[in-house]
């Protein structure tokens, strides 16, 4: 029961297909537009009404939070109000190492504010679609017993909506309310993600795609 509200409050749809050239060209079943990450960009203040309409209030502060900090580091981001309310980060200013084990500039980290499955607070969630991939589920399955375990992050398979193939996806999730997000807070959360998805890409490099 965890598990399934576990995914009800995940947005997918963005993580499955933002490494889209990856992937031989098959068909979408999805009648979503893709929008990508430049433009989340460049018309982050166009978007940005429409992302934080009728929001709780709690999880607007939560979000307001990360576009202080995010400022602050002078890192580039995109508000997606389309795919789940989703902070569109590039991968390689969270972790520059991702160019060096299969990443590319389209690859991104996706930050987003949920209901905790316990209904007693907030969650906040940082994921991103890593860049390996099979067509072979098996080869996929191998990677993902493979792959390093890491301290507070998790890896997991999830099938891809469009070609139902499978991705191998990072994610490191915090606790809200209490305690309250704080500066110190995301620069904790965004440097373990950094030096978990380094180990993992690292770990994945030595390992043979299929």
């Amino acid at each position: 029961m965890t598990h399934d509200n576990d995914r009800e409050n995940r947005p997918h749809l963005r993580l499955v297909v933002n490494n889209a050239e990856k992937r031989n060209p098959r068909p979408s079943t999805s009648e979503d537009d893709f929008i990508s990450f430049e433009e989340l960009a460049t018309k982050r203040d166009i978007f940005r009404p429409e992302f934080y309409q009728d929001m709780d209030q709690l999880q607007k502060n939560v979000y307001e939070e990360l576009e202080r900090f995010l400022g602050g580091k002078g890192w580039p981001y995109g508000l997606d109000p389309r795919h789940g309310r989703l902070l569109v980060l590039p991968a390689g200013v969270v972790c520059p190492e991702t160019a060096e084990h299969g990443g590319t500039q389209q690859d991104e980290i996706l930050v987003y504010v949920a209901e905790d499955v316990t209904g007693q607070g907030l969650c906040l969630s940082l994921e991103m679609l890593l860049p390996y991939y099979s067509e072979d589920e098996a080869v996929m399955e191998d990677a993902f017993l493979y792959a390093p375990v890491n301290q507070y992050g998790t890896l997991f398979l999830e099938e891809n909506r469009h070609d139902s193939f499978l991705d191998l996806i990072y994610r490191l999730a915090l606790p809200l309310f209490p305690p309250d997000l704080t500066g110190k807070l995301l620069d904790r959360l965004f440097a373990i993600a950094a030096y978990e998805l380094k180990e993992t890409l690292r770990g994945l490099a030595e390992y043979p795609a299929g």
